[in-house]
């Protein structure tokens, strides 16, 4: 059994994920962490929030050992593979995070509708993921470079999306989406942006992070036939985050990898009205995130 000066060990010395805490109510139960980690989350919500019932899948043995008898339960498996034991927990979960989890996914149209079947009629799923269109992977783009690594770059990325990629997988995924956010750093001059009557360039870095030394090798500006100021706060924006909810299901729920025609044809079925010129509504979360 975990002490509790082990678990606030766990969670002060872990990254505290912030805007995703905040988006669980107090006393919520029925909580599935996917990519759980060490828990930390878990706990925190179980320590600050009251909440119970709580759940974990971690495909690290090693990672997750330290919580397995802090929580109800700690699956270590890969639901890409198969569900195993969580198919009796059909409908049974109110709350199901997914934090940083489908950009690891070889197949995220297909397991996001098996993880969709574990949420309870009127759960809530919260999914985050890095934003490709953030100006530091632009820039770095732009520059004809890749940089696998740590972090934002992070070699175990297989998928990357934006704001309206996004919003087409969760749709794909028999998803309601109820709100997306932009987690943007609190340097950004929205002020400045919203004293502009029309913004058709956006500087590769922003102004506001000129002077970085590892973004020294000069600036791009991109420019755009039309207005985009709408869609401008997407470039600042680490993380996209997504609150949904059950909705319908497009297609009977089969393997989508290397599936192109069947992809296809359900992008041409949804037929999103959304680009740069029209994004979609989309909520800033300003300040410290992580």
């Amino acid at each position: 059994m975990l002490s509790q000066q082990t678990i606030n060990e766990l969670i002060e010395t872990s990254t505290f994920r912030r805007n995703v805490y905040n988006m669980i109510p107090e006393n919520s139960t029925r909580i599935l962490d996917f990519g759980c980690g060490n828990g930390s989350l878990l706990l925190r919500l179980q320590r600050d929030k009251n909440c119970s019932e709580l759940y974990g899948i971690e495909v690290d043995l090693e990672e997750s050992r330290h919580i397995k008898d802090a929580i109800e339960r700690v699956w270590n498996i890969n639901i890409e593979r198969s569900l195993g034991e969580l198919e009796s927990y059909a409908g049974y979960f109110n709350y199901i995070i997914l934090h940083d989890v489908i950009e690891h996914l070889t197949d995220p149209w297909f397991t996001l509708t098996k993880i969709r079947g574990l949420l309870a009629d009127d759960g809530r799923i919260i999914i985050s993921t890095p934003n490709i269109h953030h100006w530091r992977f632009q820039y770095q783009i732009h520059n004809g470079l890749f940089p696998y690594g740590p972090g934002l770059w992070h070699t175990g990325h297989l998928r990357w999306y934006t704001p309206i990629s996004l919003i087409e997988l969760l749709v794909i995924g028999g998803l309601r989406i109820n709100s997306i956010y932009l987690e943007i750093p609190d340097q950004v001059d929205f002020k400045h942006l919203a004293s502009k009557k029309e913004v058709k360039t956006f500087r590769i870095p922003p102004v506001e992070f000129s002077g970085m030394k590892e973004y020294d090798k000069g600036a791009v500006s991109v420019v755009y036939e039309k207005d985009i100021r709408r869609y401008y706060p997407v470039f600042y924006a680490h993380k996209i985050i997504a609150d949904c909810s059950k909705g319908e299901l497009l297609f009977e729920p089969s393997p989508m990898m290397n599936n192109c025609p069947i992809l296809k044809a359900l992008r041409g079925a949804i037929n999103l009205p959304f680009d740069v010129y029209n994004p979609p509504p989309m909520r800033h979360l300003i300040g410290a995130w992580c």
